[in-house]
This record gives C-alpha cells, sequence and structure tokens, in this order.
C-alpha cells in the first residue's frame, strides 16, 4: 500500500544488518568492508543483499 514506506522499512534494515555484521565480525571472523557499493547493495536490496554479499565473500 505504502510502497516508499516498505522501501525504507527495507533500506533500514539492510544497514542495521550490515553494521551488525561488522560489529560482530571479530568473534563470527566475517566482515564485509564498507564501500559505496556495499552500503549501495544494503540499501537497495535489504538484507537479502547483506546476505548475497556474504556469500559471495565466501566463496570468492
Amino acid at each position: 500500500m505504502y510502497p516508499m514506506k516498505n522501501f525504507l522499512i527495507s533500506a533500514l534494515l539492510g544497514f542495521a544488518a550490515m553494521a551488525l555484521l561488522n560489529l560482530t565480525a571479530p568473534y563470527t571472523g566475517v566482515a564485509l568492508p564498507i564501500s559505496r557499493l556495499s552500503v549501495a547493495a544494503s540499501g537497495l536490496l535489504g538484507i537479502p543483499g547483506v546476505t548475497l554479499m556474504v556469500v559471495l565473500n565466501t566463496i570468492l
């Protein structure tokens, strides 16, 4: 019903997931570099974007 509201919530959740991932990096060993591309992916794609970046970082 409100696509802009849903997009903003998804973007905020993506940013929060990326921040949480980087805060727990010393314990888990999984970290993502903060760059324009990673921030854009987490903002546009949300949590699935962060998950995709973690999977790609692990594979590559």
